[in-house]
C-alpha cells in the first residue's frame, strides 16, 4: 500500500487502543489527527486516509512524521510558545470580580467594560472565550412573574387533592384550564452571560390582545378572541367552552384574575352547573 511503510511497524499500538484515544479526545484537530492515524494503521495510503477526514496530503504527511517521533502526545498541540493574552491574569481576576457584581451581562456590555477599563479591544468571539473559561452560562434567560406566589407548586396540589372531593366518581369530567393569552412588551430572546442558572425576574405586563383558551386534558380545546377582558367576557367564554364540550361536566382550572373570581362569573357558572362545576370552588381552595 502506497505511503504504508511510512507508519512503523514496531509501534506498540492497538486499533482499540486508537479508537479509545478517539473516544476521549475533546480537541477536534487532534481528534482528526487520531483518525487519519488509525486509517494509515487500517492499511489506508496518506491520501485515502487524508481524504477521509478532510485535509490536504501534506497535513497528512505532517501529522504522519510527529506520530512516527511520539505518537500519542506528538500530536497534542503546544500554545505555550504562543502569544499572551492582552488581559494579565491579575486583570483576568479583576475582571472576573467585577463581571460577579451584577447578575447578568450581554457580550457588548463586556466588551465596552474592558475597553474602557483596560482599554483593551477583544472581538465578540474572544470575549465569549473569556467567559466561557469563567464558566458563565450564556442563553436566554427563563422569565419569572414578579407576581408569582411563592407557594405555586404547594397551591396546584392542593387543587389536585381538593377536586375529588367536590366530584361524582360515577359521571365522567373533563379537565382544562382557561387562560388568556397576550403579547408581552419586552422580547425574551437576547442569550445573556450569568454564573448562575439564567433566570431573569421582570414586569410582564401586557399589551392586550384578549385570546381566550380553554386548554383541556380530556376533552375539546377551544380558542376564540374576545373584544375585552372583564367578567362579561369570561362569562361568555365560558359558554362556549360548554358548547364544545357537552353533556359532560367541567373541571375548570383558573389563575387569580379577577375577572375570573368576579361575582358575575361565580353566578354564570353556577348558572351552567349541570356542566360546569362552579368556579367558586377553586375561589374556596385558594382561600385554603
Amino acid at each position: 500500500m502506497v505511503g504504508k511503510k511510512q507508519i512503523p511497524t514496531d509501534q506498540k499500538v492497538t486499533l482499540d487502543e486508537i479508537n479509545s484515544l478517539i473516544k476521549h479526545e475533546n480537541n477536534s484537530r487532534v481528534l482528526k489527527s487520531l483518525y487519519f492515524i488509525k486509517f494509515r494503521l487500517s492499511g489506508d495510503s496518506v491520501e485515502e486516509a487524508t481524504t477521509k477526514v478532510g485535509v490536504t496530503k501534506k497535513t497528512g504527511y505532517y501529522w504522519q512524521e510527529k506520530w512516527n517521533k511520539g505518537d500519542y502526545t506528538a500530536l497534542t498541540p503546544n500554545f505555550g510558545g504562543g502569544r499572551k493574552s492582552k488581559l494579565t491574569d491579575e486583570q483576568i481576576k479583576e475582571l472576573r470580580a467585577l463581571l460577579e457584581n451584577k447578575v447578568y451581562w450581554t457580550t457588548r456590555e463586556v466588551m465596552e467594560l474592558i475597553k474602557e477599563k483596560y482599554g483593551i479591544e477583544y472581538s465578540q468571539k474572544q470575549i465569549g472565550v473569556i467567559l466561557h473559561s469563567f464558566n458563565m452560562y450564556h442563553s436566554k434567560p427563563y422569565t419569572f412573574d414578579y407576581r408569582r406566589p411563592e407557594n405555586a407548586e404547594e397551591i396546584l396540589k392542593k387543587l389536585a387533592e381538593a377536586v375529588p372531593k367536590y366530584i361524582d366518581p360515577n359521571k365522567q369530567y373533563i379537565i382544562g384550564f382557561l387562560d388568556e393569552s397576550s403579547p408581552q412588551k419586552k422580547a425574551n430572546t437576547q442569550r445573556l452571560w450569568l454564573f448562575k442558572k439564567p433566570l431573569m425576574i421582570k414586569n410582564t405586563d401586557y399589551i392586550k390582545a384578549n385570546a381566550f383558551a380553554f386548554y383541556s386534558i380530556n376533552g375539546n380545546n377551544f380558542i376564540d378572541f374576545m373584544e375585552l377582558s372583564k367578567a362579561e367576557n369570561v362569562c361568555e367564554f365560558l359558554e362556549k367552552i360548554v358548547e364544545h364540550n357537552q353533556k359532560k361536566r367541567i373541571i375548570l382550572v383558573l389563575d387569580n384574575s379577577k375577572s375570573r373570581h368576579a361575582d358575575k362569573t361565580i353566578k354564570k357558572a353556577r348558572e351552567l352547573k349541570n356542566t360546569c362545576v362552579p368556579s367558586s370552588l377553586f375561589t374556596r381552595l385558594k382561600s385554603g
